[in-house]
């Protein structure tokens, strides 16, 4: 009986949840990427511990000593800044690096960029089709020539 349910259980989650759910699809437009930056910010350290103790053993009459040292790790905050020119606007967003091993879009400057805007957030194609969400930090009018 457990068996049974346990496999009818499974079958409702996934006709509920469908495997190779698709993300919601994005209105992609085409500009041009101006300029990209990357900012470190210095965000404190971690990982530091200094201890020192002593430890007298009973039957030997011997007192040792010991020490124990730690070395401070600096955190950094890594932000790539891209500059999109559109027909109409010019787009500064900012992209949160947020782990160690997490790269920036791989993208040209001066070449053609893909991206999405929405609310205050631009996702952008890079060019091995990762996408990457940045935050929205300028919207800027371009002047009618």
């Amino acid at each position: 009986m457990t068996r049974s349910f346990s496999i009818l259980a499974l079958g409702i989650l996934i006709s509920t949840f469908p495997l190779g759910a698709k993300q919601a699809e994005h209105d992609w437009q085409k500009g041009k990427l101006v300029s990209t930056d990357e900012s470190r910010y210095f965000a404190g350290t971690i990982g530091s511990a200094n201890t020192q103790g002593s430890i007298q053993e009973t039957g030997d009459s011997g007192t040792y000593s010991g020490n124990t040292t730690g070395s401070d790790t600096a955190v950094y905050r890594v932000y790539q800044t891209y500059v999109i020119e559109s027909d109409s606007y010019i787009y500064v967003a900012r992209e949160h690096i947020k782990w160690r091993w997490s790269k920036a879009a791989n993208v040209t400057v001066n070449g053609p960029i893909r991206y999405a805007l929405e609310k205050d957030h631009v996702f952008i194609l890079d060019e091995d089709g990762k996408e990457h969400e940045a935050r929205l930090t300028k919207k800027i009018l371009k002047e009618k020539k």
